[in-house]
């Protein structure tokens, strides 16, 4: 009989003030994993961003200094041209400077077509356009393949969509690679720059810069 409570009295279960205390070490354990698992999802996520944004500044940027670089003017070619236009907007960008929406155009041999083989001279410009609903702008490429004396420089051509993301663009012109102007170059300019530098901000506050030496001069 005392063989038998011994037995009963061994196993006995848990006290209210252990399950209390082991569940008290669980919930502390599963709180340091969700906030280990929390943190690097966070990380994941802001390096996506960045990359993201890099892909969009970077893309950008080579797309409109390839155009520049290759801009293009020939001799007793009225078809050809380089323009810039400064575009100042209201208010400041997110990183304290004035925001600036310049537009820009020109005839260039950069070569877009699907057949790699073939260049062609062409019409290219970028320049904003508001959004339908009023908040924000969007940046335009505007592509004109068929250089015509009946169509103006700036008209025509089909205008494609790239990114809400540009906060402010700028352009300043160089014509001996030391001295700048930000205020535009002339339609009726039969020379181009010597150089330009394109400043770029996205809409997080972010700026890129590049520096492009125009090449091709007729």
């Amino acid at each position: 009989m005392n063989r038998t409570k011994t037995k009963i009295q061994n196993l006995r279960g848990f006290t209210l003030l252990e399950v209390l205390l082991a569940m008290a070490i669980l919930a502390v354990i599963l709180t340091v994993v969700y906030a280990s698992f929390s943190t690097a999802g966070k990380n994941v996520e802001q390096a996506e961003a960045l990359r993201d944004e890099m892909d969009i500044a970077r893309g950008l940027l080579v797309r409109i200094s390839s155009d520049i670089a290759n801009s293009y003017i020939g001799q007793n070619m009225s078809t050809t041209f380089f323009y810039g236009k400064k575009e100042e907007a209201e208010g400041e960008s997110s990183g304290g400077a004035k925001i600036r929406r310049d537009s820009i155009a020109m005839t260039t041999l950069t070569n877009r077509p699907l057949n790699l083989k073939e260049t062609e001279l062409w019409e290219v410009g970028y320049f904003f356009k508001e959004k339908p609903d009023g908040k924000g702008f969007v940046l335009f490429r505007r592509e004109k393949r068929e250089l015509s004396k009946d169509v103006l420089p700036l008209d025509g051509g089909t205008e494609d969509e790239i990114t809400d993301r540009v906060e402010s663009l700028q352009f300043r012109y160089s014509t001996d690679g030391t001295n700048w102007t930000d205020n535009g170059w002339p339609l009726s300019s039969s020379a181009q720059p010597k150089a330009m530098e394109i400043i770029l901000t996205l809409d997080n506050g972010k700026v890129y810069t590049t520096k492009v030496d125009v090449g091709n001069r007729g």
